[in-house]
């Protein structure tokens, strides 16, 4: 999920049904004050072009809107992702580009920096091996995209990238089956540079920014529970979202759930004295009140 904070501010969230992975995906816009999502329409899309979106970055450049998502191939196990670029304009996406690269092995998330990087987390090294996941190997990168020149890898040995948000020329990424929130600092040439591990969180999904300058991080306390649930929809997995300091990585506890209410929340985003939480796998996000 991500804000559009135009005057009516809304927002721009991926679904694609995980459990039967090779069902096509789409993109919608949620208002605030309202319990019905809209469908965004495509156009300009190649022939024979199939969406099935995970992590996105919206970004708005000279008053016009760009979104960047990553799109899976058939299979989660696949080394054949792509990152597709749109730009919104009211309630419909202009395809314009369709960037592909090895170095998109398995794609998870995206963020663009104010000088046009694009920056994608990638789980494993090899995006069609269990064994990375299973014998959890630091294989896991992010690699980096600068247009007229092309991709490569910015930072590398993590256990299962996940979350990434820059701020200015700092870069923080989250890591599933790591530990700790990560810190760097973007090199000249796009590389990632002097990192710092902060704090002792682990299992963690995607990263997002909250009024307080503070990040908004949810966790998985279960990967067991998770991978029942992804299998046995009836399967509860229970969920936590953090709200975590950025100067030492601890997180105070914002959001708990046993699963009976949602299961594993993958993105916690909070606007306007509002959380608003997704999930892996079960198909609608929960909006809840926050407390000053």
């Amino acid at each position: 999920m991500t804000l559009q904070a135009t005057a009516t501010p809304r927002i721009i969230f991926s679904s694609h049904d995980r459990r039967n992975f090779r069902s096509h995906g789409n993109l919608y816009a949620l208002a605030l004050n309202s319990d019905k999502p809209l469908l965004l329409q495509r156009s300009q899309e190649p022939e024979s072009f199939i969406l099935r979106p995970h992590g996105l970055d919206l970004i708005q450049r000279n008053g016009r809107w760009w979104l960047y998502v990553i799109n899976h191939d058939k299979d989660l196990f696949s080394d054949r992702h792509t990152l597709v670029i749109y730009e919104l304009v009211g309630d419909t996406l202009i395809f314009q580009e369709l960037l592909r690269s090895p170095l998109l092995s398995a794609p998870n998330d995206v963020a663009v920096a104010d000088n046009g990087d694009v920056y994608v987390t990638n789980e494993r090294e090899d995006g069609s091996s269990i064994a990375e996941l299973i014998f959890l190997q630091r294989k896991g990168y992010v690699a980096v995209y600068r247009p007229n020149i092309g991709w490569r890898v910015a930072a590398d040995d993590f256990a299962v990238a996940n979350g990434i948000l820059i701020q200015g020329n700092t870069v923080w990424i989250t890591q599933t089956l790591g530990e700790g929130l990560r810190r760097y600092q973007r090199a000249p040439d796009g590389r990632l540079v002097q990192q710092t591990s902060l704090g002792n969180l682990s299992l963690l999904d995607s990263i997002n920014l909250a009024d307080n300058a503070h990040f908004i991080v949810p966790s998985y306390p279960s990967l067991p529970s998770v991978l029942l649930h992804w299998q046995l929809p009836g399967q509860r997995s229970p969920t936590k979202v953090y709200d975590v300091d950025p100067e030492t990585g601890r997180g105070s506890l914002l959001f708990a759930d046993d699963g009976s209410t949602i299961s594993a929340v993958s993105a916690a985003l909070p606007v306007k004295n509002q959380l608003f939480l997704s999930q892996l796998f079960d198909s609608f996000i929960l909006r809840c009140p926050m407390t000053p």
